[in-house]
């Protein structure tokens, strides 16, 4: 079953908002605000509750940058991610048990700490490109097997 899924990128006078991830498969990394979308729920309503939840901030005039499909070997398509930006928002950051929150400069985004894959597309999303992708990682969800990004015009 494939999961469904959001991520946000909120922006603040070049900077990130970005939080250290406390569970799941992804725990110990730093990443995006985002999660799974619920039953019956739009994307970017997903991306807004989300972002709430695990950052405490009120995101609003969300652009759709496109998707993300990963595929993990041996499973197939595991997860389908729907890609949002912003820099309009209202509300302080806050952490939760999901992670602690802070605001990243754009130019130390620590990619080491991060996804193996976030190196191939934040870039492409700093710089205001809109784009789909698919993303192949090894079974254990820690190297990027192959990539692929097709830049939407």
């Amino acid at each position: 079953m494939v999961t469904k899924a959001t991520v946000c990128l909120v922006m603040n006078n070049g900077r990130v908002l970005m939080k250290t991830q406390t569970r799941g498969d992804g725990r110990g990394l730093l990443v995006l605000p985002g999660g799974k979308m619920e039953s019956k729920e739009t994307p970017q309503a997903c991306a807004v509750r989300e972002t709430f939840e695990e950052t405490g901030l009120k995101v609003k005039n969300l652009e759709t940058i496109g998707t993300f499909k990963f595929y993990v070997e041996g499973k197939g398509l595991d997860y389908l991610v729907h890609i949002f930006s912003t820099n309009s928002f209202t509300g302080s950051i806050r952490s939760t048990d999901e992670g602690k929150v802070k605001w990243v400069n754009v130019d130390k985004i620590p990619f080491n700490r991060m996804w193996d894959g976030d190196k191939y597309w934040l870039p492409l999303m700093l710089q205001g490109d809109r784009f789909d992708a698919r993303f192949y990682y090894d079974k254990g969800n820690k190297k990027t097997i192959k990539y692929e990004i097709i830049l939407r015009r």
